[in-house]
């Protein structure tokens, strides 16, 4: 056991150590101070509008959901990468101890933080309850917590199992990835198709004048809500056992219950992992392994920019499982949005006037967040060196980059009104919002990749470091979203005077135009020295 747990340490120091970047450091302790802020403000929203039983149902799903998506995003990293594999292969420890060490390190920091920020909510329960109460609640709430980490790890075990039938790892991290939101999603999706009719009323019955009527509302809301998932049988089963004043031998007996699923989500879990780990760690760590790049001959100089870009994004398969992200999220949304808008859930007059400009600026932002024109010069990591002795056009490379991650969020807008064409109807004034929404994307990445031209982040061992644990990311949003924030306001501002939506429109398209000739010609006359 001993043993075991100096493996666990190891796994967690290596894979959640501290960011080395000062900058980046600050950034994650703000985000942290802000997650746990948030997550108390509701919390104790929830505690002084709702009722105790209320409160308990709510804090259940919230704890049970935050700590989903934290397995999703940090665990799945630990448990199913093979980074470590070259080096304990070649040390006696049975694949079962290894992957047991990375199960447990991988649990570890999401029900730390989970239960970290449940503390402060904790104290809310003394003013209603017993010691007694208290305590089952926090035991049965860090159990339930347990199993919702292992049962995703465990389905997710299932496709690691049969690692050897995907032919690469972008689509083995493309299949994971699409399960765990599949998952995550999936009990929403069955609540709202089995009660959509209800849904339509709770949301008709949010009407808010005065700031008393917005808490009395939000109060009915969560009542309702409650009630409403109170119905399915599913839910009823998980819930009662926290919500029902259970004796000493029932609570031990509910305890009982909840450690041995984690037993056996544990134990098939480490089966999967364990079965194929030498395997799977050789497949994804053998020599040959090269990436497949796609070079062509052209007689056309910025073709040969274009394809430096394409190889930069083809050397890594996590920059690859990006753009597809980035492909993914905004249709995504786009379906989303539509079926609100159809359904009609929100009641709006004023969306339903407006509905296509909202989807222009909706999809417009979702693609621009894409981490991929903030970070296009610290994605090239080691081989950054040997670009600048390179006789290269420092303009012509800045403009490739432009011109990929345009053409990457141009293709998510394409793809997003194609869905949005065949739910609804798109006329000349949705194809110049379409050609606005182009244009500003174009702008918005001549600025954003700005930060990471003069500062990039090269020091880069796991490719995701490049992108995802890179301060740059949020500076570069600094660099290109006001210029998509003023022309928003003043596209809506506009609307919001009952000004002709053509006339708005045609001037937001001049607009557009304007700017982006500007930042061009900035652009052109901008000296590179990098």
């Amino acid at each position: 056991m001993k043993f075991n747990f100096q493996l666990v340490k190891l796994f967690i120091r290596s894979f959640y150590s501290k960011p080395q970047q000062l900058a980046l450091y600050i950034m994650l302790l703000i985000a942290m101070f802000y997650l746990a802020l948030q997550y108390l403000g509701v919390n104790i929203m929830i505690y002084f509008l709702g009722t105790s039983e209320e409160y308990l149902f709510y804090n259940l799903f919230l704890s049970m959901g935050l700590t989903y998506i934290l397995t999703a995003f940090f665990a799945v990293s630990v448990v199913y990468n093979q980074r470590d594999f070259n080096i304990l292969s070649s040390l006696p420890i049975s694949s079962k101890q290894i992957v047991i060490a990375k199960v447990i390190s991988g649990l570890a920091l999401p029900i730390i933080i989970v239960g970290v920020l449940q503390i402060p909510t904790y104290f809310l329960l003394f003013l209603k309850y017993g010691l007694m109460e208290i305590v089952q609640t926090v035991v049965f709430l860090t159990l339930t917590n347990v199993v919702t980490a292992l049962f995703l790890l465990s389905i997710l075990s299932i496709s690691n199992r049969f690692r050897k039938l995907f032919p690469s790892s972008l689509l083995y991290l493309f299949t994971n990835t699409i399960l765990a939101i599949l998952i995550g999603i999936s009990p929403f999706i069955y609540l709202i198709t089995h009660q959509s009719e209800k849904i339509k009323l709770i949301i008709r019955s949010f009407k808010v004048s005065t700031s008393s009527d917005f808490f009395t509302a939000i109060a009915n809301l969560l009542n309702m809500g409650y009630r409403l998932s109170m119905e399915e049988t599913f839910i009823k089963a998980i819930t009662t056992p926290l919500l029902t004043k259970a004796s000493l031998i029932g609570f031990l007996i509910i305890v009982s219950i909840l450690i041995l699923i984690c037993i056996l989500l544990l134990i098939a879990t480490v089966k999967n992992i364990a079965v194929n780990y030498y395997k799977n760690g050789l497949l994804e760590n053998r020599v040959e392994k090269m990436p497949k790049i796609s070079m062509y001959r052209t007689k056309n100089i910025w073709g040969y920019y274009l394809q430096r870009e394409f190889w930069i994004i083809q050397a890594e398969p996590y920059f690859k499982m990006q753009i597809i992200l980035s492909l993914i999220l905004t249709p995504l949304f786009t379906i989303m949005f539509t079926v609100v808008v159809k359904m009609d859930l929100l009641k709006l007059q004023w969306i339903a006037d407006n509905e296509s400009h909202l989807f222009a600026y909706m999809i417009l932002f979702l693609s621009c967040v894409n981490n991929i024109s903030g970070t296009p010069y610290s994605r090239e990591g080691k081989n950054y060196a040997s670009s600048i002795v390179i006789p290269l056009d420092r303009r012509k490379v800045f403009l490739a980059k432009v011109t990929i991650a345009s053409l990457i969020s141009i293709l998510s807008v394409l793809i997003s009104y194609i869905i949005y064409m065949l739910f609804g109807n798109i006329d000349l004034l949705g194809l110049l919002l379409l050609l606005i929404t182009f244009l500003l994307i174009i702008n918005y990445n001549l600025l954003s990749p700005i930060y990471d031209m003069q500062h990039p982040l090269l020091k880069w061992k796991n490719p995701s470091e490049a992108v995802k644990s890179n301060p740059n990311v949020l500076i570069s949003l600094v660099y290109g979203f006001p210029i998509l924030m003023v022309i928003a306001f003043s596209h809506f501002c506009l609307l919001a005077l009952n000004v002709s939506q053509w006339v708005v429109t045609i001037n937001i398209a001049i607009l557009t135009i304007v700017s982006t000739v500007i930042l061009l010609f900035k652009v052109s006359k901008y000296r590179f020295k990098f």
